[in-house]
Order: structure tokens, then C-alpha cells, then sequence
């Protein structure tokens, strides 16, 4: 049987873990032996994050190989390679299953062939998603805690810096906010104060123009017609949704 292996790293992973790009490639490599499978190559993704699939250049030639029909197994060393996010996890079995393939890890032992293999696939891609999900609980109970201390999280808003763990008024992006202020109560319309600004030469802290999106955010009540538009991931979910049944 062919077999291709996938391998992945993120900094944090190799030093946090010790699962480095070479160790993974060589338990790949003695379990294809130890099986009979031809071992045809072995895919790898170096210092990538597993969180957004299409910036993975070795997980998009990891669809492409399946796609063509010239492999039986996928092997990866754990699933967590792969991926910790169970919909993609779900969704890329059911296409390696649509095209005959088998999944198999080393770590875990998973093999997808049988029903029994599958439910062991689909526990452990459930306690991946639970463990992602419990981290960003976390760590949103953790930014909120020091929010309410005062302390200063995340990215500081337009307007301010940060000194420390306290925020101060930025003079240069107070007096933007206070021109926009300023044209709204004139009852200007958003499209003439995103003019007005780029046309005065004030720039965004990225040293870009203003859009309508941008302003409105510096403006004191400001109540628009803006609706929340579909994300590409609800367009695609939806999709999916409609084409696995």
C-alpha cells in the first residue's frame, strides 16, 4: 500500500514538547517499514500553527495528494499534527474515506480502517477540541481578571499608549477622534468625515487612509445602517453543512 506521512512543528510545539520535524520523519518512516506500507514522501509544514489551515503550504499539498487518488494511508505521527480543531479534523476524514484512503498515527495508535478505529479517531479529535476550547476560556478569564485590576490587555485602543500597565491619552490620535467628534455633532455624514480626515492628511496608527469601518469607531454614539456581513467562514460552514448530508 502507498502511504504519505505529514509532519508539522510550531516553535512553541518543539520547544515545549520536544517533537521536532526529524523525530517525527523517522517514527514515520520505521512504522511504514514495520507495516510494509511504500512510504512515497513525507509532507511538512516547519513552524507552523495548526490554527488556519490555508496558510499551512504543506497541509494544502496534503488535499492536493489525496485528490489524486495515488496514496491508501495517511500517517502522521500524532493527531494533534494535524490538527487540534475537530471540524477540520471530521471534515478531512470523511475526505480521505471518500477517496478510499485510511488514516493512521503512530501516537495513539489510530487506524481509521474499522468502525472501532474511526471511533478511536473521533474521541481523541472530541479531547483535542475540548482542550482548545478550555484554553481559550482560560485565557479569557485570565484578560478579564487583569482588565478589572486595571491592568492593560490586548491591543490599545486608538487614541491611547500604553505606559506600563496603564493607559495615557496619545495628544496626535486624541485630536483625530476630536475632528471626527467634531464634523458628526455638524451632523456630517460618515462618508464626508472619512473625506475630511484623509483629506487633512491624518493617518490610521498604520500610517493608512481612513474607511467608513475604521471612523465610525472613533465616533461618540454613532448609529449607523451597517449591518454584520457573512464571514467566509459562514459562507463556507454553510456549504459544508449543505454538501456532507
Amino acid at each position: 500500500m502507498n502511504a504519505l506521512g505529514y509532519i508539522r512543528v510550531s516553535t512553541e510545539d518543539q520547544a515545549r514538547e520536544g517533537v521536532s520535524l526529524d523525530s517525527q520523519r523517522a517514527r514515520i518512516a520505521a512504522y511504514c517499514e514495520y507495516k510494509g506500507f511504500d512510504l512515497l514522501d513525507t509532507i511538512e509544514d516547519a513552524g507552523c500553527s495548526g490554527g488556519k489551515n490555508r496558510a499551512r503550504e504543506g497541509f494544502i499539498r496534503l488535499l492536493d495528494a489525496v485528490e489524486r487518488d495515488a496514496v491508501h494511508v495517511l500517517i502522521l505521527y500524532s493527531l494533534d499534527r494535524l490538527s487540534r480543531d475537530m471540524l477540520t479534523l471530521l471534515a478531512l476524514e470523511r475526505l480521505l474515506n471518500e477517496h478510499g484512503m485510511q488514516l493512521h498515527t503512530i501516537e495513539g495508535q489510530i487506524e481509521t480502517a474499522t468502525p472501532d478505529g474511526f471511533m478511536g479517531f473521533a474521541m481523541k479529535a472530541f479531547i483535542g477540541e475540548m482542550q482548545r476550547r478550555q484554553i481559550q476560556y482560560n485565557t479569557k478569564k485570565a484578560l478579564q481578571h487583569k482588565k478589572a485590576n486595571g491592568q492593560v490587555c490586548g491591543e490599545v485602543a486608538f487614541g491611547f499608549r500604553r505606559v506600563g500597565n496603564a493607559l495615557e491619552p496619545e495628544p496626535t490620535e486624541q485630536a483625530i477622534i476630536a475632528r471626527a467628534n467634531a464634523l458628526y455633532r455638524k451632523d456630517k455624514r460618515l462618508c464626508e468625515i472619512v473625506r475630511s480626515l484623509n483629506r487633512s492628511g491624518h493617518r490610521t496608527r498604520a500610517g493608512k487612509t481612513w474607511t467608513a469601518a475604521q471612523t465610525r469607531k472613533l465616533l461618540d454614539g454613532y448609529k449607523g445602517s451597517f449591518t454584520k456581513s457573512k464571514t467566509r467562514f459562514d459562507i463556507a460552514a454553510r456549504r459544508f453543512i449543505e454538501a456532507i448530508a
